[in-house]
């Protein structure tokens, strides 16, 4: 494994340990992703700031609102790692907040991640027009697939508004996928989603998607749908095909830490796949394309909608438990 991602890994556990101390009774996924999340940044984790900032969350909105919960800490989190005033850019999401509920899209769990996604992609007077854009979208995946297309598609969909995509055109990377073995499903959904941030061939790109999911697979390290999305996003930048060793690499060392392997397989592979592509792109930032330009944007949105619904599915399924008690 290359020196500067072990370094990155061995240094996103310390941090997790620490956050681990000061935030003992949040998830402990939230606590990894914001781990994850620092470390793409290079910022200082300041639990002071984010605490506050949880406190400003809950006090601008109601008791049963989906800001509150898991949810007040992972978009607190992400305020704080990116920006001096993250007061007024919850502010300026209240406000958005209005706009999307006003174009289509409901209050759901889902929605302060989609919101989130809006404010780190949108400036001021461009807000209505990408809003209303990213809901017609969002209608035509529907009519696509109906029983697939849900609120955990809003985040994905405010992120593709801006690249005027049919959805004839990202129904063409589902196809393709599922000739090449890819099941079908919520995940392959998510997939083809982001392989059309791509201007590569369809063919060309979800052949090398394949054959990142057989070199995982080669290397013990096969993957569910639920977590397909890390494919997409080393697959959008590994035109050489070393992104995709270094992917390995890092998965297969993360499952060897104590703190890491309790996840899985399919969220250390995730997490792989968030660290090579940045890392990639960061060495490569003075190509200035604009994949990587969106992706480094996009990459943080993608890991929390992924970690906002694993933790609901946990927490779903602990409940279905007890009650069944």
């Amino acid at each position: 494994m290359r020196e500067s991602l072990k370094i990155k890994v061995d240094n996103m556990l310390e941090l997790y340990l620490d956050i681990e101390k000061q935030f003992k009774w949040e998830h402990s996924l939230l606590k990894h992703f914001a781990a994850l999340t620092y470390i793409q940044k290079d910022r200082k984790f300041d639990k002071e700031k984010i605490q506050n900032m949880i406190k400003f969350i809950k006090s601008k909105t109601g008791i049963f609102s989906y800001y509150r919960g898991t949810s007040s800490f992972i978009i607190a989190m992400l305020l704080c790692s990116e920006y001096e005033n993250p007061e007024d850019e919850f502010s300026r999401m209240m406000d958005n907040e209005d706009k999307l509920k006003k174009a289509g899209f409901k209050n759901s769990m889902y929605l302060p991640i989609a919101n989130y996604a809006l404010l780190i992609t949108s400036e001021g007077d461009f807000v209505d027009s990408k809003v209303k854009q990213a809901y017609e979208l969002y209608c035509e995946m529907k009519k696509n697939h109906p029983w697939l297309t849900s609120g955990d598609d809003y985040a994905l969909s405010i992120l593709l508004s801006k690249y005027n995509k049919s959805v004839s055109t990202i129904e063409e990377y589902y196809q393709s996928l599922n000739n090449l073995g890819f099941g079908k499903g919520n995940g392959l959904q998510l997939l083809s989603h982001i392989l059309s941030f791509s201007n590569e061939d369809v063919k060309v790109i979800t052949e090398r998607c394949k054959k990142g999911y057989d070199r995982l697979k080669e290397n013990k390290l096969k993957i569910y749908s639920d977590f397909y999305a890390s494919l997409g996003l080393v697959s959008l930048l590994d035109k050489e095909g070393t992104i995709a060793e270094d992917l390995v690499e890092v998965a297969l060392y993360l499952n060897k830490l104590k703190k890491y392997k309790w996840l899985g397989k399919g969220m250390n592979v995730l997490i792989a796949s968030a660290l090579v592509s940045q890392e990639y792109i960061n060495d490569n930032k003075n190509n200035n394309e604009l994949i990587q330009t969106t992706l480094s944007i996009s990459i943080e949105a993608i890991i929390a909608a992924q970690t906002s619904a694993t933790i609901a599915a946990i927490t779903a399924s602990t409940a279905a438990a007890s009650a069944a008690n």
